[in-house]
């Protein structure tokens, strides 16, 4: 389709189309330098993952692949939270940075793979646009627990070029190098798992016979190596209660949803408006949703029909679309919801292909070259404000939760996330308000209680509180619940039943430092002082730097007259934060107590702001 050319015009332009997607990439994703954290799964992963916040060891390693978080098996993304952790803190620009480097490495790889199928430069350049620029994959760059999608291509993507290699050299050390892309694909996100059957699309699109053995043995190292992460991922999901997170359906039901999210998948591609970062389940079946099971059947017997025809980029296309989209169209059933436009960001790739390819052969052929590069560009530019306007919602939790009611006011999610998100914000008024809305069109949806625990909480109603986490906690045992309600017995005088629910939490979480922490506590309150250390102890070696910590089980030691520990303690808190008055005080304490002089302590301790301290510096010090 394009003459050649000299090998220094050819990268001069390569360069050239690099430098013009990284620049469409900034301008569209501009947005989210000025984003923070989403309470929507980041700060789980950033503030309430151990294995992330306390740094990069070998025990951090080793929990990474061994370890479920947040109902997925990823030790890839998890070690680059970890590593934005220790750059960055607490810092959301280093994530969303991040995410965006991570996209901008897979278009580059996508304009690479593409030059691999064709050789049309400009349709490698414009597949790459459509794929970096299309407002369906703002979900996947722009939400810092989506970076498994990015990380994911990344590698999969790896793999389909070093497939195109294999084919061409017949390298049986190709083949291997595919393998371990694939894997590492695997361990970022299970949905990777469709990688052997997308090869056959590349086969397809490069014109192989897909009939012969040699071709499907192939993929066997991929799919012996993917049979580990479906046991992992599967077993991951269902300990967080992911899986059947929906009403019950039978056979048909199942298909006709399947059916209707493919349809409506290559929909969004195709016009991406009324977009949505949750799509609940409808309350019931209607004639649309045969409608759309009916086309999606109808589009996957295309395949087949464009593959006699050798129409192989649409036959390919069309099958690399549907192998991606086959792991998350709830055959088994997961979450709350019946789509997600992050589970578009690889597939879509099988939809950009055909189509500018297609264009490009049908007006080239034509003699109007310029006119396709004038519809591509056209689309490409109302599709980069699409996704430049579509990123406000990133800017903010109640942006975001807002721009999901606007799409489906009805969704009991929605608006317990919305009454959640003003309720971080401070304002009580509007958070009750779809709190309230919340529990009436889904009364029995536990998260809506447990918000409306924490806005009574919030309010200094105990009661109240204590019988909305009540109602949460008698339709799902939900740890976050048992913890508050241990927070508000602590709170309330009632150390004992504290602890009943600390026990609860530590049970389904064993690595919760917040829980052994609290259960210390009420040990300590209880008099049960040796038993408060241990629990002390256990907290801080999960976490191992926290200076409360400390400072609370020197405490536990002068108790018991162990006034050496106590200091030791202590000492370690004021290392961990110099500045810590509240340290200083507590280490006087414990020095007056042994008859040691605590007044420079004392007078450290009111330098740092702890007004505590004033008092007993005077009448130790007479200061």
């Amino acid at each position: 389709m394009e003459n050649s050319q000299s090998p220094t015009t050819a990268s001069s332009r390569q360069w050239l189309h690099f430098l013009m997607l990284i620049s469409a990439i900034l301008l569209a994703y501009s947005k989210i330098f000025s984003a923070g954290f989403m309470n929507w799964d980041d700060l789980d992963y950033v503030f309430h993952t151990a294995d992330i916040s306390s740094g990069i060891g070998w025990q951090q390693i080793k929990n990474w692949f061994t370890s479920y978080y947040i109902g997925n098996y990823q030790p890839l993304p998890v070690f680059t939270y970890a590593l934005d952790h220790l750059i960055g803190g607490e810092n959301p620009f280093v994530y969303h940075l991040d995410n965006l480097l991570w996209h901008i490495a897979d278009t580059v790889l996508i304009y690479l793979f593409i030059g691999r199928l064709q050789r049309n430069p400009l349709v490698s350049f414009f597949v790459a646009l459509l794929f970096a620029i299309h407002p369906v994959q703002t979900e996947s760059v722009s939400w810092i627990a989506a970076r498994n999608k990015g990380m994911n291509t990344f590698f999969y993507v790896s793999a389909l070029i070093a497939y195109t290699t294999y084919l061409k050299t017949k390298s049986v050390k190709k083949l291997l190098l595919v393998a371990v892309l694939g894997f590492g694909a695997y361990l970022c996100k299970a949905t990777a798992l469709s990688l052997p059957l997308a090869l056959f699309a590349v086969d397809i699109w490069l014109g192989r016979p897909i009939n012969n053995v040699k071709v499907w043995f192939e993929k066997i190292p991929l799919i012996l190596l993917g049979a580990p992460i479906v046991w992992a991922t599967l077993h991951a999901q269902s300990q967080v209660d992911f899986l059947d997170h929906h009403q019950q359906t039978g056979f048909v039901e199942t298909i006709t949803y399947a059916g209707y999210a493919f349809t409506s998948y290559i929909g969004q591609v195709l016009c991406p408006v009324n977009l949505s970062v949750l799509y609940p389940y409808p309350p019931t079946l209607g004639f649309i949703h045969y409608l759309y099971l009916a086309l999606a059947i109808g589009i996957v017997l295309l395949i087949s029909f464009a593959f006699k025809k050798r129409w192989y980029p649409l036959s390919g296309g069309l099958l690399f679309f549907a192998v991606n989209m086959l792991p998350v169209l709830q055959f088994v059933q997961f979450g709350e919801t019946i789509m997600a436009n992050r589970y578009l960001y690889t597939a879509s790739i099988g939809l950009f292909y055909p189509a500018v390819y297609y264009l490009f052969q049908w007006l080239q052929s034509a003699g109007r070259k310029s006119v396709a590069i004038i519809l591509s560009a056209s689309v490409s530019v109302v599709l980069l404000v699409g996704s430049f306007f579509r990123n406000d919602i990133w800017l903010s939790e109640v942006n975001f939760w807002n721009s999901v009611i606007e799409r489906f006011p009805n969704s009991p999610v929605a608006q317990y996330s919305l009454g959640g998100a003003y309720l971080k914000s401070g304002n009580f008024a509007q958070a009750e308000e779809y709190l309230n809305n919340a529990t009436i069109l889904a009364p029995d949806n536990y998260k809506a209680w447990y918000n409306k625990g924490m806005l009574y909480i919030k309010e200094n109603k105990p009661m109240e509180a204590l019988d909305a986490l009540n109602r949460c906690l008698a339709l799902n045992n939900y740890s976050k619940a048992y913890m508050s309600r241990a927070l508000l017995f602590q709170s309330t005088g009632r150390p004992e039943q504290a602890i009943a629910d600390a026990d609860k939490v530590i049970a389904a979480q064993p690595d919760n430092s917040k829980a052994y922490h609290l259960k210390a506590d009420c040990l300590d309150q209880l008099g049960k002082t040796d038993d408060a250390i241990n629990n002390y102890s256990k907290a801080i070696w999960l976490t191992g730097n926290d200076p409360l910590l400390f400072i609370r089980r020197g405490l536990a030691f002068a108790k018991t007259s162990k006034a050496d520990l106590a200091i030791r303690d202590i000492n370690r808190a004021i290392e961990l934060k110099p500045n810590n008055g509240e340290a200083y005080y507590y280490r006087a304490l414990v020095k007056y107590r042994n008859n040691q002089n605590a007044c420079q302590d004392l007078q450290t301790a009111v330098r740092n702001g702890y007004a505590q301290a004033n008092e007993l510096l005077g009448k130790l010090c007479g200061q």
